[in-house]
């Protein structure tokens, strides 16, 4: 196992949800839904946006390779010195090298679901609260049906 470092979010993640992933050139965007209280759907839905995702994997398994010590009931995961990034900025020094260095070395996040986990590069992210009334794309509708 992994050692990570469990980052609390402020907003309760739907354990036994899905979580949806949204990248591009432009977007790096993670959608979940969550509750008001234990099996308690809230009347919003969670939503991680990152600073310059520059990297993305996903794996539909139950259980990542990562471990914390003190898991909270609703976190993001943080891996220290990440091979993944590493691998990252070889690619970006072997492509690139004409290029200055990044300012920023990203941070490798992991953001896991009940079936699912995806794993992002990226330098900073915020968590926001969207409401359920707001929400009109059918991907994100599901997870209000399903929640």
């Amino acid at each position: 196992m992994i050692d990570a470092v469990a980052i609390p979010l402020e907003v309760w993640q739907d354990p036994q949800g899905d979580v949806i992933l949204i990248y591009s050139e432009n977007e790096c965007s993670v959608y979940f839904a969550c509750w008001a209280g234990a099996g308690e759907p809230a009347d919003f839905i969670g939503h991680l946006s990152f600073d310059h995702g520059c990297g993305v994997r996903s794996f539909h398994r139950e259980f990542s390779p990562y471990q914390v010590s003190n898991p909270g009931k609703s976190e993001i995961l943080r891996i220290p010195d990440s091979e993944l990034v590493r691998e990252h900025l070889a690619y970006r020094k072997r492509h690139y090298s004409h290029l200055p260095p990044k300012l920023v070395v990203p941070n490798h996040y992991v953001v896991r679901g009940h079936d699912i986990y995806h794993e992002i590069l990226a330098d900073g992210f915020v968590c926001n609260k969207i409401p359920n009334e707001d929400v009109t794309d059918p991907r994100l509708v599901r997870l209000i049906t399903n929640a």
